[in-house]
């Protein structure tokens, strides 16, 4: 049995551009808002909440991770206008061999928010 790939979201995170802590936490509303789609659709991942990633100058940061796989870490996720693009990149990563999707296969707005790969363990 294979397991999914993991998405992990840091729910701890605030928006790099906010200007305080808020009330749900940013992290905490891109969670939730990606728990919902994963209710609604068959998706090749699992969702995860992270206490912290440690990447909080660039909140809200998330966490692509799977046996064997390349692992990524994504910052400055936007929970307002990103969670479509996210889910598509945790698909694509799912579905990738190695994890790595070539940088012209991820989505726009997600391009250029690589914070950290990660080796295999494998």
């Amino acid at each position: 049995m294979t397991t999914k790939s993991r998405l992990n979201i840091c729910i701890t995170c605030t928006a790099s551009n906010a200007d305080g802590q808020t009330d749900p936490r940013h992290g905490k509303k891109l969670f939730e808002q990606m728990q919902e789609i994963c209710t609604t659709r068959d998706l090749p991942f699992e969702l995860h909440p992270a206490e912290c990633l440690t990447n909080c100058k660039s909140g809200c940061s998330i966490a692509l991770s799977g046996a064997g796989k390349w692992g990524y870490v994504y910052g400055n996720v936007d929970p307002e206008s990103m969670v479509d693009d996210l889910c598509e990149l945790a698909s694509k990563y799912a579905d990738s061999e190695s994890g790595i999707v070539a940088w012209r296969e991820r989505p726009d707005s997600l391009r250029r928010n690589v914070i950290a790969r990660i080796p295999p363990l494998d």
